[in-house]
């Protein structure tokens, strides 16, 4: 595994208290299974509807937001009501549908941060929220991070209905999917209050 850790490293004063240990944390069974069934069950009937051509596969894998057309929908930003008001608080930005297919060859992995949007008109996001859809485990490609102080990546695994609240300057990326599954997550960011 490659990749190095971009520089900054915030105070602990400057992390949510719920991110504060390395800047992620785990929520065990934050969004109830019900939840996730109608998420899933709603992108799967969108491909059974619209189809899945190989233009809308390679535009979608490469920005890595999938069904763009549905992230708005009831049953995706339904998944925000299971959470504790204190992680929703902020402006919600686009919310983001991840599959991750099965990978092929292995290429270096390099962490990024995500960036606000330029409508944001410079503020920046509070916290970062990902609700797991399936398995994220490390050899399903799962979310890698690394953490606040430390220099090497360290895996987040989660199971479905599991929530990951990271700061937003967390350094993060997948890892390489060698099931033969497909992952699926949604993440909502929510930007400073303005």
């Amino acid at each position: 595994m490659t990749g190095r850790p971009l520089s900054y490293h915030p105070r602990m004063s400057d992390v949510d208290g719920e991110a504060a240990d390395g800047g992620v944390r785990v929520i065990r069974s934050g969004v109830p299974p019900t939840a996730v069934d109608a998420a899933l069950r709603h992108i799967h009937r969108d491909i059974v509807t619209r189809g899945m051509t190989e233009e809308r596969i390679a535009e979608w894998i490469w920005s890595a937001h999938w069904f763009p057309h549905l992230k708005w929908d009831a049953e995706i930003v339904g998944l925000l009501e299971h959470l504790p008001d204190e992680l929703r608080d902020g402006e919600l930005c686009d919310p983001q549908i991840v599959l991750h297919m099965p990978d092929g060859d292995e290429y270096p992995l390099e962490p990024h941060v995500d960036r606000a949007p330029e409508w944001g008109h410079e503020r920046g996001y509070r916290r970062i929220v990902g609700v797991a859809l399936s398995s994220g485990r490390r050899e399903h490609g799962g979310l890698l991070v690394w953490p606040f102080g430390k220099d090497e990546p360290e895996p987040v695994e989660v199971e479905a209905g599991d929530v990951v609240v990271m700061h937003p300057a967390l350094p993060h990326t997948s890892g390489f999917n060698r099931t033969g599954t497909i992952r699926y997550a949604v993440y909502f960011r929510f930007l400073e209050p303005a």
